[in-house]
């Protein structure tokens, strides 16, 4: 192939850009000019286009916290906390209603029951006598025998003490409701930052095909030129050295990012080999943030506020319920009780009235119990008063933070494109012999390291981002 013949080779990444090589031919340049083009190619979110297959559906956010919100194990576990919460609740109700029991027993004796009536227990009359007139013997014969005993207890001074536990009970199923809140949330930010840094390893790992595409042709043609003379056997052996090193450091990218694809399935809650590719994410929104109305709805959403204000409210039921304790316990009682095959005692026998259980004296016992309620009580408020001023002082610490990433991440873009551009003229100068090849390395590597922190000023942005969202309480 003549020298001064261009030569263009099109990608299906960038196949605008062609690869143009003109004697006297460099290995080292046209590799910087191939990693120039490659760069200003990445999208303006920081990501390069990648590879897709057909058989590898593409997830996007929305779809990972749907299939998050239904399968992620910790969510499922606080929803039986809530389902436990609520069956306890229903429990402490039934306790409303009569209390219904039942005993019965049945057996045979083994020896005759005698009972003996003295003479004139039932009363001694003028014409008749006592009566009975002398002792009697009763005895019931060798047969199977029974007892039955029935009752219904309503409560009705308990009824009061009884809507203070359901209000206990009630407040408990709020808190499992707002803990679940709580992991919603969590779970919402961790599918965001995970998703987030799967799209710039995805980006990373597409970035280093390209760079090993271009390096293996741009090996072949060097070789193919080494054969002619027209190039130093150190520039081809640099060439070889770099694709090696690239396809070392590709080869660590994929790995990382099947490592952060497998943790991600398990994060959702599906099996961790499901294969699966991120969606590309659009540049990142600079919107202005009102932080009083961030507070205020931090104030308002939070679960653990809310957390806080059900327990001030059950520490003072508490003591309610125990001052509740100097009323008498008093139920209306219903019984009935059934005598089978025993001789002389009645056969049936029912009764209905008040049955009454106090304790008027207990040593102070409630007295002391009210005290320590009160002192439990009164630390629940001041706890609520602390989160409250924690929260606020979290959403103002995740403010500036998004502010820091979203400037940092402005520098760092900024920074990239004009390394780029640099790149790019100082490429052009070396090809006219204007700057040493050494310069153009250094400037290389500078174009290098822009791109590394600008990918790692755009994670740390949209990890900023989510923190916030979830310090102000968002869904």
């Amino acid at each position: 192939m003549d020298p001064g013949t261009e030569i263009k080779r099109r990608s299906p990444f960038y196949p605008a850009v062609p690869l143009i090589l003109r004697r006297p031919p460099c290995s080292a340049t046209a590799f910087l000019f191939v990693m120039a083009l490659m760069t200003t190619q990445i999208n303006a979110s920081g990501q390069a286009a990648t590879p897709g297959s057909p058989n590898v559906p593409t997830l996007t956010l929305d779809q990972a916290l749907g299939i998050a919100i239904r399968n992620n194990r910790q969510l499922q576990i606080s929803g039986l906390d809530v389902v436990k919460a609520r069956e306890s609740l229903a429990e402490v109700r039934t306790n409303f209603f009569p209390a219904l029991k039942f005993f019965g027993l049945g057996g045979f004796p083994l020896r005759p029951t005698s009972f003996t009536v003295p003479a004139g227990v039932l009363g001694v009359y003028p014409t008749v006598g006592p009566i009975p007139a002398h002792d009697s013997s009763i005895t019931t014969p060798l047969r199977p025998t029974g007892l039955i005993n029935a009752s219904a207890d309503q409560p009705l001074t308990q009824l009061y003490k009884l809507d203070l536990v359901a209000r206990v009970a009630g407040n408990g199923l709020q808190l499992a409701r707002e803990a679940e809140r709580a992991q919603h949330q969590e779970t919402t930010r961790q599918v965001k930052t995970a998703y987030r840094q799967l799209a710039q390893a995805q980006a990373e790992v597409g970035s280093a095909e390209a760079a090993v595409k271009y390096l293996t042709e741009l090996s072949e043609l060097t070789d193919r030129r080494l054969a002619q003379q027209t190039v130093l056997l150190s520039d081809s052996l640099t060439v070889n050295a770099n694709l090696k090193q690239q396809r070392y450091q590709l080869l660590k990218l994929q790995d990382a990012f099947e490592v952060q694809k497998e943790s991600f399935n398990r994060l959702l809650g599906r099996d961790v080999h499901t294969a699966f590719s991120i969606e590309l994410q659009p540049s990142p929104e600079f919107l202005e943030v009102d932080l009083e109305a961030a507070r205020k709805q931090a104030l308002e959403q939070r679960p653990e506020i809310r957390e806080a204000r059900l327990q001030r409210d059950s520490a003072k039921v508490d003591v309610r319920r125990e001052k509740a304790e100097y009323i008498p316990d008093l139920s209306l009682n219903v019984t009935y009780l059934s005598f089978q095959n025993v001789v002389f005692l009645p056969r049936n026998a029912s009764s209905v009235g008040l049955s009454l259980s106090w304790q008027p004296f207990d040593w102070g016992y409630k007295k002391h119990r009210i005290g320590e309620l009160k002192a439990t009580a009164e630390q629940k408020v001041l706890s609520e008063e602390d989160i409250e001023q924690e929260v606020v002082v979290e959403v103002d610490q995740k403010y500036r933070v998004l502010n820091e990433a979203r400037m940092l991440l402005e520098a760092d873009a900024d920074a990239r494109q004009a390394a780029v551009q640099k790149l790019k003229e100082m490429t052009s100068s070396y090809e006219l012999k204007a700057i040493l090849l050494s310069s153009l390395l250094e400037q290389q590597s500078a174009v290098s390291k822009a791109e590394t922190e600008y990918q790692g000023a755009l994670a740390a942005f949209w990890t900023a981002k989510a923190d916030f969202e979830r310090a102000i309480g968002e869904d």
